[in-house]
């Protein structure tokens, strides 16, 4: 069967993308990349992203090694690609929560990093590959990484090529919850974030992007729609 991402039908404000490449690991590819670009297009309605796996042993073997040799100069290189699609669910409106329950390797530990949030369970694990597959990874992957563990521990992981386990992820900030019942947990979250008033996590979300560089005239634009809007005068 091809690679596929299958998108719910909106619950409460949750939209659940799941993901599903059975005979290969839930490997990503140039399909399931499109399909995601699709799904954050197409998002009437939704104020939370639910990140899931259809095989909860395995969130994502990384992209599909297949379509990782063969670009002569002036091709676009696979993790370009992927880039572009992460960077728009990172940078979406709408929070996202990454359910991981089994190994999130190369990629697909880049999509649980590109995500606001990262739910694991005991048997969640995480390794950055490149060095052993002779790669060398994205800028923006390697940044996206660094931000969520901190430079240092990037260096090792990405370097070194190590496993790490879901009590080390915890402690990295990689994971922001480890729990026996990851799914459930990770339901709860993306329940408890589009329950929020819209405008606020849109306006929040934005606002701590901008940490690093200073506020924008879009997120001041937003800071007064949100004091002038319903749910503020209902808070």
């Amino acid at each position: 069967m091809p690679a596929s991402l299958h998108v719910s039908p909106l619950h409460d404000g949750v939209r659940t993308l799941t993901l599903s490449n059975p005979g290969k690991k839930n490997a990503l590819d140039a399909g399931v990349l499109d399909a995601l670009e699709r799904a954050l297009r197409d998002d009437a309605g939704v104020r939370c992203w639910l990140l899931r796996s259809a095989d909860a042993s395995v969130f994502s073997a990384g992209y599909d090694l297949n379509a990782l040799t063969g670009f002569p100069e002036g091709t676009p290189l696979p993790d370009e690609r992927l880039g572009e699609v992460l960077d728009q669910l990172t940078l979406h409106r709408a929070p996202s929560v990454a359910e991981v329950t089994g190994p999130a390797w190369g990629a697909g530990f880049e999509l649980a990093a590109a995500c606001d949030f990262r739910v694991g369970g005991p048997t969640a694990r995480f390794s950055m590959p490149p060095a052993k597959l002779g790669i060398v990874y994205a800028v923006k992957g390697l940044r996206r990484v660094a931000a969520r563990v901190g430079e240092q521990a990037a260096r090792r992981i990405f370097l070194t090529a190590c496993v790490v386990e879901a009590p080390e992820a915890r402690t990295l900030g990689l994971l922001d919850a480890l729990h026996d019942d990851a799914v459930g947990e990770a339901a709860r979250l993306a329940a408890l974030l589009a329950g929020h008033a819209p405008l606020a996590v849109q306006g929040l979300k934005r606002g701590l992007a901008l940490l690093s560089s200073g506020a924008d005239e879009a997120y001041e634009r937003l800071r007064r729609e949100s004091f002038n809007s319903d749910d503020a005068r209902e808070g």
